[in-house]
């Protein structure tokens, strides 16, 4: 690096003419060849029209090759700000874009819907967790899905990271109750407890995976958290193979993700911090994002963003990054510079689904509010924003 943290996919599978009798399974998915322009003129380009219908906060995932959109919801979209029932018919089709050829195919529905599912891709497979004791996964090569009892319950708040070809699953707090974390590796179809992990009592807790070890990141469970210090980010690494723990140095930031491993450091690039206020408050302002070296377990701060708000809106590498929104500024780690997010189209737009394929940002679906906030379109068009070269 140049310096010192639910959540996705749908595929439409709508069965057309021959295939509609026989079953998709019968004709299998073929993927649609459009023209695509390998050279956009812009940062923002649109892609050609995908097969899901209009909805939102499907779920996305990026599987190295392809673009995953699976599920979300064709319920009128609930307002900005305001709270509203669950769709009780979430949507369980989904579709795969290839970036490099701009062709979409279908693919096979979900067994089950899985709106608000955590998901990630681990090897060959993306896995998801939904509110039913069951780990799903989806099988690219073989556009299949599989199910597999978990030992926990979902519900308490467990979170997925993919640790090479295996797969972790956390508890996101101790607040409720205490609980294990566990690996599941895919070939044996097996769940392990972790080790207890050295920190104790946590909130926020989050993984990230270096690539050769898992680190822990969360924030001390204390009563009123915050009131009398900061509730800094705390760290420490497991060796997998060895099972063994080591404790990090704690932080002087606040959040504990997302993450993205750039060079040995891993980079969390939410902007802004806190000071605890005028009651309590901590003397100084805290950030809440830096990075770890989780070799040495230095922390160090970000670069100076953008003049003005700006909020953050991800990282990228050369090769990789993480994004979570389509507002702001992008942390080009390889320069230790931000890139401005040039406006997006159809700027109104709630639940969209923000996935991260390589460096690329593919946006789909969401609902377009009015001025006045009382109605919404649906919509199921795709944008692709290129970080400036």
């Amino acid at each position: 690096m140049a310096f010192n943290r639910s959540r996705l996919f749908r595929v439409v599978l709508v069965a057309l003419g021959f295939c509609g009798v026989l079953g998709a399974a019968a004709c299998g998915p073929e993927p649609v060849v459009e023209t695509w322009p390998q050279s956009p003129r812009t940062d923002w380009w649109q892609v050609p029209p995908t097969p899901l219908s209009p909805r939102t906060a499907a779920l996305g995932l990026w599987t190295g090759r392809e673009v995953l959109l699976i599920g979300g919801s064709d319920a009128p979209a609930c307002p900005p700000s305001a709270s509203c029932a669950a769709d009780p018919t979430p949507l369980t089709d989904g579709a795969a874009f290839d970036p490099g050829a701009g062709s979409w195919r279908r693919i096979a529905d979900s067994p089950v819907p899985l709106l608000d599912a955590q998901g990630v891709v681990a090897g060959k497979s993306a896995y998801f967790l939904g509110t039913r004791q069951e780990l799903f996964a989806y099988e690219v090569g073989r556009d299949a899905w599989t199910r597999t009892p978990v030992p926990f319950d979902p519900a308490a708040g467990y979170g997925l990271v993919a640790a090479g070809e295996r797969l972790v699953a956390f508890l996101g707090s101790d607040e409720s109750r205490p609980g294990k974390d566990y690996l599941f590796d895919p070939r044996s179809a097996a769940w392990t407890p972790l080790p207890a992990d050295p920190l104790g009592a946590g909130f926020d807790r989050a993984m990230a995976w270096t690539g050769s070890e898992l680190v822990l990141f969360d924030r001390e469970l204390v009563p009123n958290p915050g009131a009398e210090k900061p509730a800094v980010a705390r760290a420490a690494v497991l060796d997998l193979a060895k099972r063994s723990w080591r404790r990090l140095p704690d932080s002087a930031m606040l959040s504990t993700g997302p993450w993205i491993m750039a060079g040995d450091q891993l980079v969390n690039p939410t902007l802004g911090g806190a000071d605890g206020g005028e009651v309590g408050n901590w003397g100084r302002v805290y950030p809440n994002g830096g990075s770890v070296a989780p070799g040495s377990g230095v922390w160090s701060g970000l670069p100076n963003p953008p003049a003005g708000d700006t909020p953050s809106a991800g990282a990228r590498t050369a090769t990789d990054a993480v994004y979570f929104g389509v507002k702001g500024a992008v942390l080009d780690t390889t320069t230790g510079s931000w890139q401005v997010v040039s406006a997006a189209p159809d700027g109104n737009v709630t639940g969209r689904t923000i996935v991260a394929a390589g460096v690329r940002m593919l946006v789909f679906g969401g609902a377009r509010w009015d001025a006045a906030e009382e109605s919404a379109t649906l919509l199921n068009d795709t944008w692709i924003w290129s970080p400036p070269a």
